[in-house]
């Protein structure tokens, strides 16, 4: 190789090189401007009082198990007291949703809702979601013992993932003001919005803990919800308020919140 030749090569060696360099500095400035979409509380253990009229009714119980790739919630509600004596079932509702651990700036997709209140009671509810290449999901559910297919390019959800969704909202941005999530429920799709409305503390175990009270109000329905989302515990709800109307219909507190450690 003569000398200019060897020029021409150190000179087509430094630019590939600068070239390669500003790639990979674009890629990592691009990789870190690239935010989550999505981000879920730990697994968790949470149990709720249910109170009505101002009575102690009953207790939910939350389950938040992700593990290889699989979101699994479950909820659980037993009667107490002179309620027992009108409700022997113990309602229970599931959702599942696939969201792969390699995939985090991804939205989870839901597979499965099931809602039993009792056996062959008409009130039960199961959904499946099918995903299709043309973007559109394709849900199939029954209710009220009759079955039915909606279709959508709306991203859909359970009616049970709406405070998690919400959750998420917040952890990933605690200045956030107002959202919504399209929900399937008994045969609809429906809108849910929710605003912020102040900050307020709520007693917990004697403790005063800052919360997020926020308005959920479901389209075209008389009823909404006030909640307050604990701003030390993952934007958990810590007290929920449905409301039909004016008339305070059913109130929720949590009574206790424990983290499951999966190692």
């Amino acid at each position: 190789m003569d000398r200019q030749s060897a020029l021409h090569f150190v000179k087509f060696a430094a630019i590939s090189c600068a070239l390669i360099l500003a790639g990979l500095m674009f890629s990592s400035t691009a990789s870190a401007q690239v935010k989550p979409t999505f981000k879920l509380p730990p697994n968790h253990l949470s149990y709720y009082q249910v109170e009505k009229y101002g009575a102690h009714v009953g207790n939910m119980q939350n389950t938040l198990a992700y593990q290889k790739g699989v979101i699994n919630y479950s909820s659980i509600a037993q009667a107490k007291g002179l309620a027992k004596l009108f409700v022997n079932a113990e309602p229970t509702e599931r959702s599942i949703l696939n969201w792969p651990e390699n995939a985090a700036l991804t939205l989870p997709q839901q597979q499965s809702f099931n809602f039993i209140q009792e056996e062959g009671h008409k009130r039960n509810q199961n959904i499946e979601f099918n995903y299709q290449q043309t973007g559109e999901t394709h849900i199939n559910g029954r209710y009220k013992h009759k079955a039915y297919t909606l279709k959508t390019d709306k991203k859909v959800w359970s009616r049970q993932l709406l405070l998690l969704l919400i959750s998420s909202d917040f952890q990933l941005n605690s200045n956030i003001t107002d959202g919504s999530f399209f929900i399937a429920d008994k045969g609809h799709i429906y809108n849910f919005t929710y605003t912020v409305l102040a900050t307020e503390n709520i007693e917990f175990h004697g403790q005063s803990l800052p919360a997020v009270k926020i308005k959920i109000i479901k389209e075209g329905s008389k009823h909404m919800s006030y909640v307050w989302l604990s701003k030390t515990q993952f934007y958990l709800p810590m007290k929920i308020e449905h409301y039909k109307g004016d008339d305070l219909n059913v109130r929720m507190r949590l009574t206790q919140l424990k983290i499951i450690n999966n190692d």
